[in-house]
């Protein structure tokens, strides 16, 4: 599965359905390894505190199999380009986003096997959060990316392999948080598109991807996992509650992607 994923749009996007979660390289049980790796990167996103309570737990969408991401989900490293002004759709396909968030969770989806509809589904959800406007700039770099590049580009993935994408195409975005976007990549070798759908709640992203090797003309990110996902982004808001706060799920503490240990605290 993983190794179909890797030659298609999603890249390692999807990676993290074939297993792997906390103490996996990289994640939150090898703490000590990150931090001896990007120290910095780690701290600051210990001092900002976690994300909590957004992540959509087992059945909490129907027909959906959501996991918890493994260290390997959002890929590796920061892929490439040569044509800068789609950088940054070449830049949400990696681990590294740019501006860097100081919190972010990685879970997977996928349509259970055996399962009515929607077969071959895989797809992952990446909610960050930022400080100052990195929110509102990354979804609108993105935004004048997807037009700007709407007769596709080339780039070469975190891992080094050529990919080449013939077209984007700005889909209707959801009408959900205080703004959002979508768009669909085709990847030029395999013909299977991939979708990919942003929504901004405060400083808060929600980055859905998805693809479907089995169906490619069936690929979806389902509207109820959308919705379902931001409600549980905005509740700390409306509540009155921050929504990066401590949380007692470890996550991932990769460059790019930091997470909490079990009875983590939140900052002060």
């Amino acid at each position: 599965m993983a190794a179909g994923v890797a030659t298609a749009a999603v890249l390692g996007l999807v990676a993290g359905c074939q297993g792997g979660g906390p103490g996996a390289e990289g994640g939150a049980g090898s703490a000590e390894t990150v931090e001896g790796k990007d120290e910095p990167r780690v701290v600051r996103a210990r001092e900002a505190g976690r994300l909590g309570h957004v992540e959509l737990g087992p059945g909490e969408v129907p027909g959906l199999v959501i996991e918890r991401g493994s260290a390997v989900t959002a890929g590796h490293g920061r892929p490439d380009t040569d044509r800068e002004a789609c950088r940054p759709l070449v830049v949400a396909l990696g681990s590294q986003p740019q501006p860097e968030p100081v919190a972010s969770v990685v879970d997977t989806f996928a349509a259970p096997a055996g399962g009515r509809g929607s077969q071959g589904l895989l797809g992952t959800i990446r909610v960050s959060a930022y400080e100052g406007d990195g929110a509102s700039r990354t979804l609108g770099e993105l935004r004048e990316a997807a037009a700007e590049c709407a007769d596709g580009f080339g780039m070469t993935t975190g891992e080094g392999e050529p990919q080449r994408f013939e077209a984007v195409r700005v889909l209707d975005a959801p009408a959900l948080g205080d703004e959002a976007m979508a768009y669909r990549l085709v990847n030029a070798a395999e013909r299977a598109p991939s979708l990919v759908t942003v929504v901004r709640s405060g400083s808060t992203l929600s980055m859905f991807f998805a693809t479907n090797l089995a169906d490619p003309g069936g690929v979806e990110i389902p509207e109820r996992l959308v919705v379902a996902q931001v409600a549980k982004v905005e509740r700390p808001v409306r509540s009155g509650r921050p929504a990066v706060v401590a949380t007692a799920r470890p996550h991932l503490a990769e460059a790019g992607e930091a997470g909490a240990d079990d009875g983590g605290e939140a900052a002060e």
